[in-house]
């Protein structure tokens, strides 16, 4: 299962993978709106839990990227790096 959505000004492509009798979701947090989830240029990569559907796993997946984007302080500027780290 795949799926592109938007949240709060950033996009979230999440996916699952199956593992034994269990998905796990994956979640991409992108800037800008990606053509698939696998092609994306990704602010953040998540996992979560394993869950026994895969609409279960995706959706943990979203959740956590929805976490992550709230944690992202306001004006953030994906398009820099941050500096080096000084002693």
């Amino acid at each position: 299962m795949e799926r592109i959505s938007a949240y709060k000004g950033y996009f979230i492509a999440a996916y699952t993978v199956e593992a034994g009798k269990q998905f796990v979701g994956y979640a991409k947090v992108c800037a800008a709106e990606p053509e698939s989830v696998w092609n994306v240029q990704a602010v953040e990569k998540l996992t979560s839990a394993s869950a026994h559907s895969e609409l279960e796993a995706v959706a943990a997946a979203e959740q956590k990227a929805r976490r992550a984007i709230a944690e992202l302080t306001t004006g953030w500027d994906s398009g820099t790096a941050p500096g080096a780290l000084e002693n």
